[in-house]
């Protein structure tokens, strides 16, 4: 049993990973105001590598980084594209578009994976739950077409979409698919490599074809956004997460990525002076209650299973 001061805890700890994930959207839409989407990736993935690496030895977890030798091949490749084809897909669309559209399409990852999981692992998925994802999805393109599906062009904020949503949809393709082996090593673990192998290859881009460190020569604004991301989208909020999941039931830790987007087009909108159109709020609204019959439907399943 978890105690009240410890539940406490845990909530804080999730409130904060979903704040910073959510503010994360305009942190680097800000940051790649002066930057390119490639430098913003391998700036954010060099300070997530060393916040990790300093969060493990601080915490003396070296032992838990052990993998079994026939997991190398499967966390190396894992650790080198996973999150820069996440972020690379992010950067590129949040370049083009505005971060509340970037976090209400983001806001739909749920259901999308509970569909992933339905076809591939079998889990159940329910009528309401279809429902809520054809609402979803209504909404998702709503926001992506600006209610002008007949009119659609692929330039500007258009691609800027569309790149998000492909970056959501990996995603959900990435959750699905790498649940077993997130199941087999530590969360401490899987977070490392993921982390630290995956500023490789951004590092090594940017150094071979610009011949300097990613983080030298930017402006102080934004040097600490591009920190910001990578510390607290990286190395807080996945430890936050998974601790979280450790300590309280994966219905209730889910709960909590609902404030995402919430906190993403507060924060949008208070510094960035950004203004959602009437096709975003309408599309918000049609995401947040697809999200909500997938999650009623979800608990319903669940609670069946146990009679």
């Amino acid at each position: 049993m978890t105690s009240a001061g410890s539940r406490s805890a845990v909530y804080a700890a999730l409130t904060a990973a979903t704040f910073f994930w959510g503010v994360s959207f305009a942190v680097a839409r800000f940051a790649l105001r002066s930057v390119t989407p490639l430098q913003m990736l391998a700036g954010q993935s060099l300070a997530a590598a060393l916040a990790q690496i300093v969060w493990t030895l601080a915490g003396r977890r070296e032992a838990s980084l052990r993998l079994p030798i026939k997991l190398f091949g499967p966390v190396a490749v894992l650790g080198l594209l996973g999150q820069n084809l996440l972020n690379g897909f992010t950067f590129f669309g949040l370049a083009r578009t505005t971060a509340t559209n970037a976090a209400l399409i983001y806001g739909f990852s749920p259901v999308m994976i509970a569909l992933l999981a339905a076809w591939f692992l079998r889990e159940r998925f329910g009528g309401r739950g279809a429902i809520g994802a054809l609402v979803g999805f209504a909404g998702v393109a709503l926001i992506i077409t600006q209610g002008h599906p007949g009119a659609v062009r692929l330039h500007g904020g258009m691609v800027g979409n569309l790149l998000v949503f492909g970056g959501a949809l990996y995603w959900s393709v990435y959750s699905v698919a790498t649940r077993s082996i997130a199941r087999r090593i530590t969360a401490n673990a899987y977070t490392f490599y993921i982390l630290v192998l995956g500023a490789v290859a951004p590092v090594s881009w940017v150094w071979m074809t610009e011949g300097r460190f990613p983080l030298a020569g930017l402006k102080w604004p934004v040097l600490l956004a591009v920190c910001f991301f990578g510390v607290s989208t990286g190395t807080l909020s996945m430890n936050f997460w998974n601790w979280g999941l450790a300590k309280i039931e994966a219905s209730r830790v889910g709960v909590f990525s609902y404030f995402e987007p919430v906190f993403a087009a507060a924060v949008a909108i208070t510094f960035l002076g950004e203004r959602p159109t009437l096709a975003t709020a309408l599309g918000a609204t049609l995401v947040f209650a697809g999200v909500f019959l997938n999650a009623k439907s979800r608990r319903e399943a669940k609670a069946n299973q146990t009679f």
